[in-house]
């Protein structure tokens, strides 16, 4: 079976930075996103850089997304999640919680976002199993490389089961710069040759989840 490959395009529009692997700091955002496939990752972090970004880091993030017993936080185009961040190499396992807003536009994936650090990612879970919200199914587990550029970050995904994504953030201080930092975003999909009209509006947990369906029919 040919393996699908992805590229994600994100650019979170953040109060506080969150450029740090598994930062523990609060932040509250707007997170303004796209994706589309790339059959060819590794050209793809070849033209990143030579764009001028430098690896900074390589991680492995966790993500198990909840919804309450009526199912309302995914009925809402809502998400709530718990990511645990292992550093590969530093070995410290960091993790925070997340509630991203229903997608702001018809465009892109923008929602808004909250997001906290958290001791200890296993008990965060346990809290919320406990106050009656259930994980949903698969958990989304990556491989991350992260590369820098002065105010943006771009992120190399292996997504297990799915295949290879580019994310790319900017960090502003707010949502009346949205535009001009779409803007640089579609600077570099041109320059990868994409446009926004190439992009999908699809979470990798409805990837996943689309694709176990399709295996069961």
């Amino acid at each position: 079976m040919q393996r699908m490959h992805y590229m994600c395009l994100c650019l979170p529009l953040r109060l506080m930075p969150k450029n740090v692997p598994g930062s523990k700091g609060e932040s509250a955002m707007i997170e303004v996103e796209v994706k589309l496939p790339v059959s060819e990752p590794d050209t793809i972090k070849s033209e990143i850089l030579k764009m001028g970004f430098k690896e900074i880091a390589f991680i492995q993030e966790r993500d198990t997304y909840f919804d309450n017993a009526g199912g309302n936080i995914r009925a809402n185009d809502e998400a709530l999640r718990v990511r645990e961040t292992k550093d590969y190499l530093t070995g410290t396992i960091r993790a925070q919680m997340n509630f991203k807003g229903r997608k702001l536009d018809d465009r892109t994936m923008t929602r808004k976002e909250l997001e906290t650090g958290v001791e200890d990612g296993e008990v965060c879970r346990e809290i919320l199993r406990a106050a009656g919200f259930a994980p949903a199914d698969p958990e989304v587990v990556k491989e991350r490389v992260m590369l820098q550029k002065e105010q943006m970050t771009a992120c190399l995904d292996s997504v297990h089961g799915l295949g290879e994504f580019l994310e790319l953030e900017i960090l502003v201080s707010g949502e009346a710069e949205k535009g001009a930092a779409l803007a640089q975003i579609e600077v570099i999909l041109n320059r990868l040759g994409y446009q926004i009209s190439d992009t999908v509006r699809i979470s990798y947990l409805s990837m996943l989840q689309g694709k176990r369906r399709r295996e069961l029919s």
